[in-house]
């Protein structure tokens, strides 16, 4: 029982990280984008797997060749309304031309950094609570029960 409360809080701890990696790696793809918009124009897709490749952009790595081969993708672990952002950025990407896509990508990396600054916020103020939370959910569960 207490093993598994503390697996709940570590998972909660986990996934709170995972967000804030997962906008880094957003903020890292959108400044790949916008060189090679404004020096190439290599066809979208083939352009975000290179990037994924050479930045090692694990997290989003998945998703993205998912969203690229079959034009839908799982959700990220993240809230509905940064997914929809996301999946709206990805379906407008390659759509027009080279100065509205980097007004796209500019305009993206701003909101995925605020969320991303909004994310580290939480997960400093939260992460010692999501540890703690399952630790002392469980000894207390323990002491019911005993």
């Amino acid at each position: 029982m207490l093993l598994s409360t503390c697996t709940v809080g570590a998972a909660m701890y986990e996934n709170s990280k995972k967000r804030l990696v997962i906008c880094r790696e957003f903020v890292v793809l959108c400044d790949a984008l916008k060189r090679d918009f404004m020096y190439r124009a290599t066809p979208i897709n083939l352009l975000i797997e290179q990037i994924v490749e050479e930045c090692r952009l694990t997290h989003i790595k998945g998703f993205l060749q998912s969203y690229f081969a079959s034009g839908k993708a799982a959700e990220l672990p993240m809230s509905n309304s940064q997914n929809k952002e996301v999946l709206s950025f990805l379906h407008a990407l390659g759509k027009s031309d080279t100065q509205t896509q980097i007004a796209l990508v500019d305009s993206f990396c701003e909101y995925i950094s605020k969320e991303e600054e909004t994310l580290k916020k939480s997960h400093s103020k939260n992460a010692g609570l999501y540890l703690a939370f399952g630790a002392f959910s469980g000894v207390l569960i323990v002491l019911v029960f005993v």
